[in-house]
């Protein structure tokens, strides 16, 4: 039996997270590649996974230093894959033990650096989900998934 829940608009500031413990590891999970490899990931699956550094940029764009993300699972990492880039890569093994759905609003650009739509710096907002393929109701675009695998 699954239990669904209503949507909610509330900001990720205003969310109760929850604690990381040391066994736990969040993990990045892009839109656009659960999209195109059709991934799923449900809560309490166990899993295995390869993953790399998760862009740090990114992370810092979207939460604003409120939240990390240490790793992510990267479908296209082994295009262009240097030996040494291998010895930055992370195996973790556990059960997924929250799924959370992050989108964000887009502003455009004001630096001179970056031109074009940007995700609005600190704005990402994030709904509890049971599976990546249960999208919750949000203001914005879905950017990704974090996972928190409990090892």
């Amino acid at each position: 039996m699954h239990v669904y829940s209503t949507a909610s608009y509330e900001s990720f500031q205003r969310q109760h997270v929850g604690t990381v413990e040391a066994e736990d590891i969040d993990v990045w999970f892009t839109e656009w590649q659960v999209a195109e490899d059709g991934l799923n990931v449900e809560l309490d699956e166990r899993v295995r996974w390869d993953l790399v550094p998760m862009d740090q940029d990114w992370v810092a764009r979207l939460f604003a230093g409120r939240r990390t993300v240490p790793l992510q699972l990267d479908t296209y990492a082994d295009a262009g894959c240097e030996a040494s880039d291998l010895a930055k890569r992370t195996l973790v093994a556990g059960r997924v033990a929250r799924i959370d759905q992050v989108s964000v609003r887009y502003e455009m650009s004001t630096g001179p650096v970056v031109r074009g739509l940007v995700p609005l710096t600190g704005g990402a907002m994030q709904h509890s989900v049971l599976s990546l393929r249960q999208l919750r109701a949000h203001h914005g675009t879905v950017v990704g998934w974090i996972v928190r695998v409990r090892t």
